[in-house]
Order: C-alpha cells, then sequence, then structure tokens
C-alpha cells in the first residue's frame, strides 16, 4: 500500500505535471469537451433559465415563474444577475452557451494562482480540484464562481483593499446568497467601518444595475418575487439535499428544523472570533477562509453535488495550513475519494446509488473536516504558525 502511494506520489512529481501551461491546457481540454457537450448534444437547462432571464427582465415579466417551453425548474437568481451576465446572454444562445464553461473555469483558475500559495501546493490544488469543477462546468453551473468570488474577497482583505472585498462580497450574494458567509472575514481586518459603507454602496449599485433593462417599478417587483422564491426553495425536500441537514435527519432524526441546523452551525463558526489575538496569523485567516468556503455549502439546505467545487476549494486551504497528520490525510483521502470522485465515471456504479447517494457520503468528509478546522482554530498548539515548506504534496 505505501508503495503504491509512494508510486502516485512520485508520478505526479514529474516536471510535466507541475508545469502551468501542461495544467491549463489540461482545464482547457476538459472545459472544450463540456461546452461541445452541451452545444451540440444535450444543450444545458441551466444556461436556458439563465439566458432567459435578460429576456424576461427586459420584456417585465417575472423572472421567478415557471416557463416550460424554454426551461425547466426556476430562476432562483437576483434580478442582478441578468444584468451582470448580459454581454454572454446578449449573445446568440449556442455562442453564450459555448463560452459560459471556460468563464467560470478561467475565474477559478485564476483564483487559485492568485492565492499565496507555494508552486507545489498550487499545482496539488489544480489537480485535486479538476474533477469536482469538472463535475460543476459540465451543468453549466456557477459554483466555481462562487468558490472564486470567496477567494478573492480573501486577497482583498490579506491587501487591505476593503473596497474591493465589498464589492466581491455583495457580487456573490446576488448570484448565491450563501457567498454572504464570506462577509465574515472582515472582523478579522483593519478598517471594518470602511468596509461595511462600502458594502451599502455596492448592496446599492448592483441592486439597481438591471435599471438598465427595466423601470424602477418592474424591479421593486422582481425583488419582491425573488424573495418569495427564496422562502419557497428552502422549504424543499429535506431528502433531496447533500449537506449536513440530510445527515442530521439520518443520523438523529428527520424532525430537526432547518433552522436549528443553520444556527447550530452559526454558532459553533462564529466561536472561533473568541481568539481576537490570532488574527493576526495567516494560519488563522487561511483556517477562517477553509471554514467559511465549506460552511456556505454543507449548510446549505439545498446543496447539490455540483456545489462542492466550493466546499473541495476550502479542503484545499485547510489541507495546506493543517498539521498533516494521519488523520488529515485519511481526512484528505476521504474526501477525494467520497467527494471528488463519486460522481465520476471512473466510481464504481453500484457503490455510487447503494451508498454515496442514500448515505449522503459525498458531503460527510467535508462536515469532518470543517469540524476538524474548527478544533484545529481553537487549539493552536495543533496548527503551524509558518508558511507550509514550498512543493508541499497531497501526501507529503
Amino acid at each position: 500500500m505505501n508503495s503504491s502511494i509512494a508510486g502516485f506520489v512520485q508520478f505526479f512529481r514529474k516536471p510535466l505535471f507541475s508545469d502551468f501551461r501542461f495544467i491549463f491546457s489540461i482545464y482547457a481540454a476538459a472545459t472544450l469537451f463540456a461546452s461541445i457537450k452541451a452545444v451540440f448534444l444535450f444543450g444545458s437547462n441551466n444556461y436556458s433559465i439563465f439566458y432567459y432571464s435578460l429576456y424576461h427582465l427586459i420584456d417585465g415579466k417575472s423572472l421567478y415563474e415557471v416557463y416550460p417551453a424554454e426551461y425547466s425548474d426556476h430562476f432562483h437568481y437576483a434580478p442582478t444577475f441578468a444584468a451582470l451576465f448580459s454581454p454572454v446572454f446578449s449573445l446568440p444562445y449556442s455562442v453564450g452557451l459555448f463560452i459560459w464553461q471556460f468563464l467560470f473555469t478561467a475565474v477559478w483558475v485564476v483564483a487559485v494562482y492568485r492565492m499565496p500559495w507555494t508552486h507545489g501546493q498550487k499545482v496539488v490544488a489544480y489537480w485535486f480540484g479538476l474533477q469536482e469543477l469538472f463535475t460543476s462546468v459540465v451543468g453549466s453551473q456557477t459554483n466555481p464562481l462562487i468558490a472564486a468570488i470567496s477567494l478573492f474577497t480573501f486577497l482583498s482583505f490579506e491587501r487591505r483593499q476593503p473596497f474591493w472585498a465589498a464589492f466581491f462580497i455583495i457580487l456573490g450574494f446576488n448570484i448565491k446568497i450563501y457567498s454572504l458567509v464570506a462577509a465574515a472575514l472582515f472582523l478579522l481586518y483593519p478598517q471594518k467601518l470602511r468596509f461595511l459603507a462600502y458594502m451599502v454602496f455596492w448592496g446599492v449599485v448592483l441592486a439597481l444595475l438591471p435599471l438598465l433593462f427595466t423601470s424602477p417599478e418592474k424591479l421593486w417587483w422582481q425583488y419582491e418575487m425573488w424573495v418569495r422564491q427564496l422562502f419557497i426553495k428552502s422549504d424543499g425536500d429535506k431528502w433531496a439535499n447533500t449537506s449536513i441537514h440530510r445527515l442530521v435527519h439520518l443520523i438523529i432524526s428527520p424532525n430537526v428544523a432547518t433552522p436549528a441546523i443553520i444556527g447550530t452551525g452559526v454558532v459553533l463558526f462564529c466561536t472561533v472570533y473568541a481568539h481576537t489575538r490570532r488574527f493576526s496569523e495567516r494560519t488563522f485567516r487561511m483556517l477562517m477562509l477553509a471554514s467559511i468556503l465549506i460552511f456556505q455549502v454543507i449548510f446549505n439546505p439545498v446543496a447539490e453535488s455540483p456545489t462542492y467545487i466550493t466546499a473541495v476549494t476550502g479542503v484545499l486551504c485547510w489541507w495546506f495550513f493543517c498539521p498533516q497528520s494521519w488523520l488529515d490525510r485519511v481526512l484528505l483521502i476521504s474526501c477525494f475519494i467520497l467527494t471528488v470522485l463519486s460522481p465520476s465515471d471512473v466510481f464504481p456504479i453500484f457503490l455510487r446509488e447503494q451508498f454515496v447517494k442514500p448515505y449522503v457520503l459525498k458531503a460527510l468528509p467535508c462536515v469532518l473536516i470543517w469540524f476538524r478546522i474548527l478544533y484545529l482554530m481553537h487549539v493552536p498548539s495543533r496548527v503551524p504558525q509558518v508558511t507550509p515548506k514550498p512543493q508541499a504534496t497531497l501526501l507529503s
């Protein structure tokens, strides 16, 4: 077993596999495959929902009604979403669909590249996240952007740029409201009042952006419909999510209310703020980022498999700054097998259908890692207080 692991590690230490040009070409090829599949073979219901939102906004139609002639399901995003991506939606349908996957793949790749990690760590991040990113982009999902937004928010805070940190948080909120969790970072940095003022500024600017395409009265009506739709979505089937909610319902009781689960998570999440003296430690801040990325997925009562690119990005933030003990390695390997690989064709269908899906095993490693992060943030002696050594590998 040890020799097999060693051989695997040595294989990916070869210069070709640590060359960003080769890695980026693999991402480009995977994204090209996803785009061709969407445009020429199966289409994309998700992109149809996004695409027609701009035209419904312009025509003054409700963004949140069902339009079976155009797509199934509902539009769940803020009206600002349609205006933000109007440059793409204004293109011919097939052209916009073709570039949609490239847009979000590129954003995630750039965000990882900009992180204050070593070359070796970024290489690990790219290879570890490849399959999970593909799981998201093949369905034309926005989740890679959501993951990238938290990374850009972190980078903005690190560079003492609260203006841009506020922008990214409000941007994420208008795409998926759980992105607002990234605002939890602001308590770790100076310029708090300035940041809050910028939040108000960007909140107003982006909220009014759809006025480029509709009237004030219609926009207010759209926001009313949006809030109503959010409550409808959050009140969905408790057995139709991939999150800690289903785990609680399976293990403890199906009668545990969603607000109780989220409330408990928020309380546990906030306990780390007691360690104010450690806010200046990069390790602490990076673990906080990891907690944020994982939290906004595992505590989302309507989380789906493609949303886990955000949680997996958080797992990577944790791995590079954790002690990398035997427990950490077991958790990481479990995440790679159950979270990353389980939706793929390389994973046995029987195991996926009989065990992974019924028992929410895709979510379990990320849930356990989140609790591990909380422990590490409360017990500083277990956390390395220096930047990890260069060329960190998956199992070294």
